[in-house]
């Protein structure tokens, strides 16, 4: 189990790492492609195109090298929900535009069924690091001192 675990996180980690690096290249791309949901003001697209990026980054950075898993397995999860969120609320008013996930362009596509299946798969798999890693493969686990044994006379 603590094999599929790491496998688990080590995707959910690529997936994000690898979803920041245009988003951090482009960020006024990416804030265009906020726009587009018509969810947010011109403004906070701004602030948002700027600072989830470098969240995910974090995010990624953290679950692939395993430090503080749990709270990176939280962030991930909860912005899974966010981002799922927006695809259905987008997908149901029947906008057609590019879902800005990874990149704008043929690599981003537009919001349909497999964006939705894509995305919900991606939050299972991100809800089961959250739920069920125990700590095996972290790094952080070796910079924290192991509680000293009480020892018998």
């Amino acid at each position: 189990m603590k094999y599929l675990v790491l496998g688990a996180r080590l995707l959910i980690g690529c997936v994000f790492l690898y979803a920041s690096i245009h988003k951090i290249i482009e960020p006024a791309q990416f804030a265009q492609d906020i726009r587009n949901y018509q969810i947010l003001w011109p403004a906070l697209s701004n602030i948002a195109a700027l600072t989830l990026p470098w969240i995910e980054f974090v995010a990624g950075s953290f679950l692939i090298l395993g430090i503080f898993t749990r709270p990176a397995a939280f962030i991930a999860t909860g912005l899974l929900v966010v981002f799922l969120a927006a695809l259905t609320y987008v997908y149901l008013i029947g906008l057609d535009i590019e879902c800005g996930c990874f990149k704008s362009g043929a690599a981003g596509g537009k919001i349909g069924l497999l964006t939705l299946l894509r995305d919900t798969c991606t939050f299972l798999v991100s809800l089961f690091v959250l739920l069920c890693d125990r700590g095996d493969f972290r790094v952080s686990a070796l910079l924290t001192p192991k509680p000293k044994q009480a020892q018998t006379i």
